[in-house]
């Protein structure tokens, strides 16, 4: 008698589903890429596009020259437009232009308080006068930033902390010991909430309205 053949043993789930796995990722069995049938329909509804617009042109002569001369202007206009927004910076109007801007939003350094250094500061020697030294400091400080970036001792951003400022501000510019001084008391003040000397701020506030009656700022 003939021996009868054992069947083997049956593999695990794991194992036939780790094999129909790799057997579906096999290229074969991997679906076209949708993007490359969506770039082949779009070049085929532009070859359309352009073939409809052939066909329209040599149907109406008149009015394809019209149309074409019309985009042609607004082409040249577009580009007239950048260059200006490229060449604004060196043309006298645009010049004029930036100074006033410059003008009109550099007070945005004080928040609504004043709309000029010399109010501001009048607004913190009131606030000296009601107790109020915390503000007073802060206008002060607001203020000193002002002038400072005037100057081009600093460059004022909204972003930027104290930190960034005093080393921007070269060590031997004349204002830069008040700066820091001003800066630290601020830091107090302000962040910290600590109780500042009065008649410290009074100084301080003092000396920045010198400055700002020497710069005519």
């Amino acid at each position: 008698m003939s021996a009868v053949a054992q069947p083997g043993p049956v593999p695990s789930p794991e194992i036939i589903r780790e094999a129909t796995r790799e057997i579906l990722e096999r290229p074969e069995f991997t679906e076209p890429s949708r993007w490359h049938e969506i770039f082949l329909e779009m070049l085929k509804a532009i070859k359309e596009w352009l073939d409809a617009l052939g066909a329209w042109s040599e149907a109406n002569p008149i009015l394809a020259r019209v149309l074409f001369v019309v985009a042609l202007l607004i082409l040249l206009a577009c580009l007239a437009h950048l260059l200006y927004l490229a060449l604004a910076d060196v043309l006298p109007f645009g010049r004029k232009k930036d100074t006033t801007t410059a003008r009109s939003t550099r007070w945005e350094i004080l928040e609504g308080t004043a709309t000029n250094w010399h109010d501001a500061l009048q607004v913190a020697r009131d606030m000296l006068k009601e107790g109020n030294v915390r503000r007073a400091i802060w206008i002060a400080h607001r203020v000193l930033l002002g002038l400072l970036d005037e100057q081009g001792a600093i460059k004022f951003a909204g972003w930027k902390t104290n930190s960034h400022y005093l080393g921007e501000c070269a060590r031997s510019h004349p204002w830069y010991p008040t700066f820091a001084e001003l800066t630290e008391l601020y830091e107090n003040a302000v962040y910290a909430s600590r109780s500042a000397p009065a008649n410290t701020a009074d100084a301080l506030v003092s000396r920045v309205g010198e400055w700002c009656s020497e710069t005519s700022g």
